[in-house]
This record gives C-alpha cells, sequence and structure tokens, in this order.
C-alpha cells in the first residue's frame, strides 16, 4: 500500500525576501521539517529519539519552483518515498497551496549513519534498521528497493 505523508505549515514573515515571496532555499527547511514530522508521525519513530543512535544526513537535494508562496499561506508539504536502498532512501517532496496549485517539488537523499560520539564507528555508514525500513516501505511508490535493510536483530 502507497501512502503519502502529509505536512502543513504556516509561511512566515522570517522565510520572505524582501519581494514578499518565500526565499527559495526555505523550502528544503520544509522539506527537512516535513520528513521530521514524518519519522514520528508517519513512521511511528519520534526523529529526536531515533537521533540518539542513527543521523539521516542529506546527501543530494534538488528543487523546482513553479509558483511563489506568500506570508499567511498554509502549504502542504507531501512526501513519498521513491528509492529504498540498504543505506540510504531517496524521497519526493511537493508543495502545494490551499488553492491546490503545486508550489515546488523537490528530492532529497538521505543516508543512515551511526552516531556514536567518541566511537570509531561515529558518522559511518550504516544498514537501515529492520523497524524503520519496513515503516518507509509502506511509503515506496514503484516497489524500488535495491537492497535488504539489516537483520530484524539491530
Amino acid at each position: 500500500m502507497n501512502q503519502t505523508f502529509h505536512h502543513v505549515l504556516t509561511v512566515r514573515f522570517g522565510e520572505c525576501d524582501p519581494a514578499g515571496v518565500v526565499y527559495y532555499p526555505r523550502y528544503f527547511d520544509w522539506f527537512h521539517r516535513t520528513m521530521e514530522a514524518w519519522f514520528g508521525e508517519g513512521l511511528g519513530q519520534p526523529y529526536h529519539q531515533v537521533l540518539r543512535e542513527l543521523g539521516f544526513p542529506s546527501v543530494h537535494a534538488e528543487a523546482d519552483y513553479k509558483a511563489p508562496c506568500h506570508m499567511g499561506e498554509r502549504i502542504r508539504v507531501d512526501l513519498i518515498v521513491t528509492r529504498l536502498g540498504h543505506a540510504s532512501v531517496t524521497l519526493g517532496l511537493s508543495a502545494w497551496g490551499t488553492d491546490g496549485v503545486l508550489r515546488a517539488t523537490g528530492q532529497v537523499v538521505i543516508v543512515v549513519i551511526k552516531m556514536n560520539p567518541g566511537g570509531a564507528d561515529h558518522f559511518k555508514l550504516r544498514p537501515l534498521p529492520r523497524a524503520i525500513h519496513d515503516a518507509m516501505r509502506q511509503f515506496l511508490v514503484d516497489e524500488l528497493v535495491d537492497e535488504q535493510p539489516d537483520s530484524p536483530a539491530s
């Protein structure tokens, strides 16, 4: 079953440029905020708790801008998984106005790393844990799974 995660936000004054529209790098912040919300609300794994052991840094990000967003608008950011790898996940994101107009699309590739300050494995690539992999799979479109996650014991 392919699901789409939805996260709604309101455009803030500080996110707009002098022309009164959202400054383009803010979309990447929205994409990340949506990913953080997805962990807790969509995957059942609150991001702040997952970060105790794992990190999910972005290694690639891109966006296409379709229409401007303005201060005070409500924006819905949709998230899907377009690729689920052994230690990486590709997210497809789209920002929509309440008027139904597509404002921006994006893609972010995240990888899984170990969070172990002081340890030799700190910031080292690691396999996606089975529970997180299985939860993410619910949001996968086109069933593009490149590799299997680590064992259930992790």
